[in-house]
C-alpha cells in the first residue's frame, strides 16, 4: 500500500589519465639533494676588476690627424634605381617633408 520511493544515484567511472598519474608519482618520489657550500663556491666565479679603458688611437695621434680627417672629402655612392636610369644625388633631398594641404581647401 505504501509505495516506497528509492533514490538512485548515478556515478561515472573515473577516467584514468596515465600521463598525469605518472607525473604526480614522479613528483612525489623526487627527493632533491641539499647543496653544500662547496657546490655554491663551484657554481660562481671570483670577481675581478675590469681592464682599464684605453685612449682611442685617433685622439692619441694629435690635432694634425683630426684636422686631416675633417678636411677629407666624403665619397657618396648612390644605389642605382631598379629601372636602370642613374639618378643624380642631391644632398638636400634626403630630409624633405611632404607639404600637407589644409583640410577644406580643394583646388
Amino acid at each position: 500500500m505504501f509505495r516506497q520511493a528509492a533514490r538512485q544515484f548515478t556515478t561515472s567511472a573515473r577516467r584514468a589519465n596515465l600521463i598525469a598519474d605518472l607525473y604526480v608519482r614522479e613528483l612525489k618520489a623526487f627527493k632533491p639533494t641539499p647543496l653544500t657550500a662547496a657546490d655554491a663556491q663551484e657554481a660562481t666565479k671570483p670577481w675581478k676588476l675590469p681592464a682599464a679603458a684605453k685612449v682611442p688611437a685617433l685622439e692619441a695621434e694629435g690635432a694634425d690627424a683630426l684636422a686631416e680627417y675633417d678636411s677629407a672629402s666624403v665619397d657618396v655612392v648612390a644605389a642605382a634605381p631598379a629601372n636602370g636610369a642613374a639618378e643624380e644625388y642631391k644632398p638636400d633631398d634626403w630630409f624633405v617633408f611632404p607639404v600637407d594641404e589644409e583640410p577644406g581647401h580643394h583646388h
